[in-house]
C-alpha cells in the first residue's frame, strides 16, 4: 500500500509516539527508526515475541541497504494492509534524525508483570533504578543484551523505556530482552530474595571489589541515579555492595561505563576471590 500525504494518520501517529511518552502510554505503541533496528525488530515479530503495528519504507532505502534489509520478514512482520511504501519527502517528515534512512516500524509495547512466574529463578538480572539518560540507558540494555543477562528490571521513575533516542542507541535490545517496570524498588528486593537471586548494590565505595566477588549463583546487580547514585535506603536493602576499584583520579564512572564493567564481570564465570 502507498501512503501520499504526510498528513496521513499513521504518519501522524507516528510523529506522536516520537515526540510524546503520554501518547506511548495511551496508545500502548512506540516508534522505531532506522534499517538495523527495523530488520532486529521485523525478526523478533516473526518470532512471536512482540507484534508490529506498521511498516513503513521507501524504495530507496530498499536498494540503499539491500544488504541490510531482509525484505521477506519486514513485509511478513506485519499484515500487508499495515506495510506501506512511502516517498522519500515523507520519510523525511517522519524522524527527529538529520538524516533519514526511510524505514521505520509502529510496534507494540510488551509489558511483563513483574511477578515469580516469568522470573528465572537461576538467571542473572540488571536492576536500574532511577535512571535519566536514554543513552545510558540504551548502552545498558545492549549490553545486557550482549551478555545474556535473563532481564533487566527498571523503576518506573527511570527514563522512558521506549523513549526513541533509548530505541535507537540499545539497536533492538528493547524488543528481545525480558524487561520489567516496577513501581517500589522493594518489590523487587523482595522477590528477588524470595527466589533466592541475590541482590547486589553498586556502589562508588566500600563495597566488595567485583574482580574478587562471587558472581556464580542467581544474582541481580543495582545500578543507580547517574548523579546520586542509589538511595541508601535502596542499596541497604540489597544482600552486597560491590565496587569496580580504580587507580586513576577520577571518583566515579558514567553509569552506562560502570554497568558495562560489572555485567562483564558477572559473565566472566566464577569466583575470583
Amino acid at each position: 500500500m502507498h501512503i501520499n500525504s504526510k498528513d496521513n494518520p499513521r504518519v501522524k501517529l507516528f510523529r506522536k509516539l516520537l515526540s510524546s511518552k503520554k501518547a506511548r502510554e495511551e496508545h500502548g505503541l512506540f516508534a522505531v527508526e532506522g534499517a538495523r533496528n527495523c530488520v532486529d525488530t521485523a525478526y523478533e515479530a516473526v518470532c512471536g515475541r512482540i507484534k508490529v503495528h506498521s511498516v513503513f519504507y521507501t524504495q530507496t532505502a530498499l536498494t540503499k541497504y539491500k544488504n541490510t534489509l531482509k525484505t521477506d520478514s519486514l513485509f511478513s512482520c506485519a499484515r500487508p494492509e499495515d506495510v506501506f511504501e512511502i516517498s522519500d519527502e515523507i520519510a523525511k517528515k517522519m524522524t527527529d534524525e538529520g538524516k533519514s534512512q526511510g524505514i521505520y516500524m509502529i510496534v507494540f509495547k510488551v509489558d511483563l508483570p513483574f511477578v515469580a512466574e516469568y522470573i528465572d529463578k537461576n538467571g542473572k538480572y540488571l536492576v536500574l533504578d532511577n535512571l535519566q539518560d536514554p543513552g545510558n540507558l540504551g548502552t545498558l540494555l545492549r549490553t545486557a543484551d550482549a551478555v545474556g543477562v535473563s532481564g533487566v528490571v527498571m523503576t518506573d521513575n527511570c527514563v522512558d523505556l521506549y523513549n526513541p533516542k533509548v530505541v535507537r542507541s540499545a539497536m533492538g535490545s528493547t524488543t528481545r530482552l525480558d524487561l520489567f517496570v516496577v513501581d517500589n524498588f522493594l518489590n523487587v528486593a523482595t522477590l528477588f530474595d524470595e527466589l533466592g537471586i541475590v541482590t547486589n548494590a553498586a556502589v562508588v565505595r566500600n563495597g566488595e571489589n567485583i574482580t574478587e566477588f562471587d558472581f556464580d549463583r542467581p544474582c541481580a546487580v543495582v545500578i543507580g541515579n547517574e548523579g546520586k547514585g542509589l538511595p541508601k535506603e535502596h542499596s541497604d536493602i540489597c544482600k552486597n555492595r560491590v565496587t569496580i576499584s580504580m587507580h586513576g583520579n577520577i571518583e566515579s564512572l558514567n553509569a552506562a561505563c560502570a554497568g558495562t564493567i560489572i555485567l562483564w564481570e558477572m559473565f566472566r564465570g566464577g569466583s575470583h576471590g
